[in-house]
């Protein structure tokens, strides 16, 4: 894994005009779902929609648990134990799973209950944050498949 990820950043900063695309992605897109997600729980309150609390219990128990999950495993991150450099500084530790992941893609799917161009742009930057937690050096591959697949279940097991 680690000449996988050698070969990748090496590849990714000998084209500087792609490097700063991904270290803009990785900083920025985060941002789109954090905005996105509010005005949705606001329009779901508006039409008075039965899927309001759904939308707001489901990523909370989603970051809960990823949040505890990654305190109990403390998995190190790519740059801790390989011979690599990240595109961007960012703490050490607590890398499985990905916590910027679970939460695009949990919020990506509460935006369906709004309506489905919505979700499926908040699906398209859920997939553009988890590419680039693994381009930008900061969380395994299996970190972020974890998230995804606890953002699924989160989705779609009845809590009630």
């Amino acid at each position: 894994m680690e000449c996988f990820y050698q070969s990748m950043l090496a590849y990714i900063r000998q084209r500087p005009r792609l490097e700063k695309i991904i270290i803009f992605l990785t900083q920025y897109c985060p941002y789109v779902t954090f905005i996105l997600y509010p005005c949705v729980l606001i329009y779901l309150w508006y039409i008075h929609s039965p899927y309001l609390i759904d939308a707001i219990l489901r990523p909370c128990i989603a970051f809960v648990i990823v949040t505890v999950f990654r305190k109990i495993v403390n998995r190190p991150r790519p740059y801790d134990h390989m011979d690599i450099q990240p595109l961007r500084g960012h703490k050490h530790g607590e890398s499985f799973p990905s916590r910027h992941t679970v939460s695009a893609c949990i919020i990506a799917f509460v935006c369906f209950y709004a309506h489905f161009y919505i979700g499926v742009f908040a699906c398209i930057i859920a997939l553009i944050v988890s590419l680039t937690r693994i381009l930008s050096g900061v969380h395994h591959i299996g970190d972020v498949f974890a998230a995804i697949i606890i953002a699924i279940l989160c989705f779609i097991i009845d809590f009630h």
